[in-house]
């Protein structure tokens, strides 16, 4: 029904925290200590090892699969669940959820003693007990409230439990991503679901199918707004599933569990993952239209949330490869909703969306182009604002974050030196920009390569570790209560992989459009891995020396790599920096992008201009209710009038 639904009964919407990673993530393994293939050592620099999740010799099958789930759930299941959603209110909906899932007790009693976890099985039935007299035959959950723990076993694990290995990947119709060792298991546990017994009993009446495919309808109808983004922003979901699924499902199969004792220093970047909107259906409220970019032909989506009465609007550039939905752009534009703002969002230049509807060359990377791109991109839509909503904007600001950030100051610059066309806004408020791109994918790629300072011997299974532990902190949340439980080593890895996912997805959805001839796979093939196989192993240096440069080299924009390491150099425009008073910056003094010199530019540049916090990385302050308050008297206050929208 759902083509992101798990065999194990989970969304990848309960797994979107860290989903970046999973796209190019090491293969577990079936245990920690697994040695690594034959070939994988010694390492050099930038060649981190990669291992397939699970093998996919049906890759061409199960792609046809997917895609007739995908059709089923825009075309039929997700308008259906819109309706359902309507019709029955949400407290009924959780009734059922809690019901169906209190009928699979037998299943998890079952799985719980032949793995040998009796606490588990006790903890089950204790849970199933209150829920069946308390919660009123499991239509509500008291056990939760009662803190009685639970045990979330299906035969799947249990034969990954005794060593059985996953077999092939396979993608069912309506069930979705699953894989041989799963799908054996699914046998076992149906008998025992008492829901699908109904259906033996009564095969000609009212449940002819059993109750089950409704309990899972309702299931997945909450949160299928959630399913529909991700699968718009995703380039290939296929490949991010496949991934997503078997390195949790041996995840699940581990019982893995961080261990709390030890001496922990990650990078704040990683509380980033914690900034998130306080409206948990902000991200619903959104309204996306569309505007004509004539020099590409085609349209370029935003998303924008207006005020109900006259208001300054915020338009804001998300950062490197995140696109206009995402949870950290919506959490940005609910917090300037929240004081007052209208709030616009668009896909960031190193976005699929904006790379096939706005951009003028072949591959994102040439700030120029970008910039103009992105220039061009915000007149389009503050033109089409104000023919929309007019009376109701009363002044405009350009924000972003990061990449976001850096191109918000670039325009900036552009607008002290009247080169952009007219375009101009009231406030420039950028949040942890780099200062120099080149040095800024030079650090990206240290940072994935961080494991390379870990014994050869020791590597994989520490690899290994960080990623457990990431997709724990995923399904479980990240408790900042105390330590985080990552060194500084697997923090850096961590945020490696996210970056190197983001380059993954251009140098995919670029060379599949616009084949340059670097790659010697070819990437439109409907069976692509082993075109993934070969991008995954490039890194940024790798994109700038072998893709961007002898591109631009041939259509004539630079001569040079030191032209082209300039033409970036944020640094390059500080005269026109310095002459706009509109522009207000925010840093943070251990942020990874930054280095002293960066550190001293901003402060003679900017000066009074300048919020400069001591601790935060890389975005890992944004949640902290105090730094929202601070970066949102940046903006003009909106309860004044008299800006002018320009």
């Amino acid at each position: 029904m759902n083509p992101l639904k798990t065999a194990s009964g989970k969304t990848v919407r309960a797994l979107t925290l860290m989903l970046p990673l999973w796209l190019i993530l090491p293969n577990p393994g079936l245990g920690a200590g697994e040695p690594a293939p034959a070939g994988t050592q010694p390492l050099a620099s930038g060649q981190m090892p990669y291992f397939d999740a699970v093998p996919d010799p049906l890759e061409g099958l199960n792609r046809c699969t997917w895609k007739f789930n995908e059709y089923l759930f825009r075309g039929i299941i997700y308008p259906l669940s819109l309706g359902y959603d309507l019709a029955v209110p949400h407290p009924m909906r959780t009734m059922i959820t809690h019901g169906g899932h209190n009928l699979t007790y037998p299943a998890r009693l079952f799985n719980s003693c032949c793995q040998g976890k009796w606490a588990g099985a006790w903890e089950e039935t204790k849970r199933f007990g209150a829920n069946s007299t308390a919660g009123l035959g499991g239509l509500f959950d008291p056990a939760t409230r009662w803190h009685i723990g639970h045990s979330e076993e299906d035969f799947g694990e249990t034969l990954g439990h005794y060593h059985n290995g996953p077999g092939f990947y396979l993608v069912l119709p309506l069930l979705g991503p699953c894989n041989g060792r799963d799908a054996a298991g699914k046998v076992v546990d149906t008998p025992l679901d008492p829901a699908f017994w109904v259906g033996c009993a009564y095969p000609h009446e009212i449940w002819p199918e059993g109750i089950r495919p409704g309990i899972g309808f309702n299931n997945l109808s909450g949160g299928a707004r959630d399913d529909l983004r991700q699968l718009d922003s995703l380039v290939d979901p296929y490949q991010a599933l496949r991934t997503l699924y078997s390195l949790n499902r041996q995840r699940l199969i581990l019982d893995y569990q961080p261990n709390y004792n030890g001496q922990f220093n990650p990078d704040p970047t990683i509380r980033a993952v914690l900034f998130k909107p306080a409206d948990a259906n902000f991200a619903d409220r959104a309204v996306t239209r569309k505007v004509f970019i004539p020099a590409t032909g085609k349209k370029l989506p935003y998303s924008c949330w207006m005020q109900s009465k006259p208001a300054p609007l915020v338009c804001y550039i998300p950062g490197l490869g995140a696109w206009r939905l995402d949870r950290s752009t919506v959490a940005y534009a609910d917090m300037l909703y929240r004081h007052g703002y209208s709030v616009v969002t668009l896909a960031n230049p190193f976005q699929p969306e904006f790379m096939e509807a706005a951009s003028t060359v072949a591959l994102p990377g040439y700030a120029p182009a970008d910039c103009a791109d992105l220039e061009n991109a915000l007149k389009l839509i503050l033109a089409d604002l104000r023919r929309q909503n007019g009376d109701r904007i009363t002044g405009a600001s350009l924000t972003g974050v990061s990449h976001g950030a850096y191109f918000t100051l670039m325009i900036a610059a552009h607008a002290a030196a009247g080169r952009t066309g007219g375009l101009a806004f009231d406030r420039y408020v950028a949040v942890n920009p780099p200062a120099q791109l080149a040095c800024g994918a030079q650090r990206l790629d240290e940072l994935f390569d961080a494991p390379l300072a870990w014994p050869a011997a020791e590597r994989r299974q520490r690899m290994e570790t960080a990623i457990y532990k990431a997709l724990y902190f995923t399904e479980n949340g990240l408790d900042v209560s105390g330590d985080i439980p990552l060194t500084r080593t697997e923090s850096d890895f961590l945020i490696g992989l996210t970056f190197r996912y983001t380059l993954m997805n251009v140098i995919v959805d670029s060379q599949r459009r616009n084949n340059l001839g670097v790659l010697k796979t070819d990437p439109s093939r409907w069976a692509r891995q082993d075109s993934i196989r070969e991008i995954r192993q490039i890194n940024y240096a790798d994109y700038t020396g072998r893709f961007l440069l002898p591109y631009l080299i041939k259509t004539g924009r630079v001569a040079t790599r030191e032209e082209l390491v300039a033409e970036t150099d944020l640094t390059q425009n500080t005269e026109w920096l310095r002459a706009n008073p509109k522009i207000r910056v925010q840093i943070c003094e251990d942020d990874f992008l930054l280095q002293p010199a960066d550190l001293a530019w901003f402060r003679t540049t900017f000066a009074g201009r300048l919020t400069d916090y001591p601790v935060g990385g890389h975005l890992g302050n944004l949640h902290l209710p105090a730094v929202q308050e601070t970066l949102v008297h940046l903006f003009p206050d909106p309860a004044k009038e008299g800006h002018s929208a320009q």
